[in-house]
């Protein structure tokens, strides 16, 4: 999976444990705060359950990363449309079946965002870019084109790794192996999608640290040979021949996180009494 985001072919074993140690860190804590969300709701009927719409909540301080996830729920479920019409062998029904079954999935969750949706920019379709998806499609379009047919086959296996599409019993006992909290399917769902962001966003910050420490200050198009690029000045010409990728060290993956989590960088950090305290762990992927 890191490998898919950026890394190296062979990534580092020491890396990968610091980035599944974050990533179930941020799983719990995540968990932690939808059940909290599933109480304020007052719904004495579902106990402890964590439905979708528990999940949604918490992103929705964060427009794009809703917006991300929206599209990803969306495509999801267009895909498995796609998978019954061709087994129902029912070619005619196409239509129909891809309305009934987009209609019962966003049903509930844009009742949801409706009512949620103070200022009307959750369910505004909005047509800006999503630069941080874009620039994670550079790169690998950029990795891509010194690659032979054996190392792009790995390549887009990396690419495609999930943590619950096929392995939901195992990623829910990896979360919570002692909990009596049930999480519904879809919630199940939204949390690999979660997990997988987290990885993503580790390798991103990991590659803007390495960008930080190989910059030419004063040459902007050296700045383009690096791996993190940026999509506003990224010429393809350029960059024709690529060089191998270094693995992601566990340094540059502390130093990373040490920097998205320190509060100093916060707008009014300086000024708060807890930012001489232990720094608060924000989540990566809300």
């Amino acid at each position: 999976m890191m490998h898919g985001f950026g890394d190296s072919s062979e990534p580092l074993i020491e890396s990968a444990k610091i980035v599944e140690e974050v990533v179930l860190q941020q799983m719990r804590t995540i968990i932690r705060k939808a059940c909290e969300v599933s109480d304020n709701r007052g719904d004495s009927k579902k106990g402890t359950v964590i439905a979708a719409e528990d999940l949604i909540f918490l992103l929705r301080k964060d427009k794009v990363k809703l917006q991300r996830l929206i599209k990803y729920l969306e495509l999801k479920e267009y895909k498995a449309s796609l998978h019954k019409t061709i087994e129902s062998d029912v070619p005619e029904d196409v239509l129909n079946n891809d309305q009934v079954e987009s209609s019962k999935h966003k049903g509930p969750l844009h009742n949801f965002l409706s009512q949620i949706d103070n200022t009307g920019e959750l369910l505004h379709d909005s047509s800006s870019v999503d630069e941080i998806k874009q620039e994670r499609c550079i790169r690998a379009e950029i990795m891509t084109r010194s690659m032979d047919e054996a190392r792009y086959l790995k390549f887009s296996k990396a690419r495609n790794a999930s943590f619950a599409n096929k392995n939901r019993h195992k990623f829910s006992d990896w979360l919570s192996p002692d909990s009596d909290i049930t999480i519904s399917k879809q919630g199940y769902t939204i949390l690999g999608y979660l997990a997988y962001e987290t990885v993503a966003q580790i390798v991103d910050l990991a590659l803007l640290v390495r960008q930080d420490q190989n910059k030419i200050y004063g040459d902007t198009i050296d700045r383009l040979r690096l791996s993190y690029v940026n999509p506003y000045t990224y010429k393809p010409y350029y960059h024709g021949k690529v060089a191998v990728t270094k693995p992601i060290t566990p340094a540059e993956i502390i130093e990373a996180l040490r920097r998205y989590w320190s509060p100093q960088l916060d707008m009014t950090g300086p000024f708060n009494r807890w930012s001489m305290r232990k720094s608060h762990l924000k989540l990566l992927a809300c």
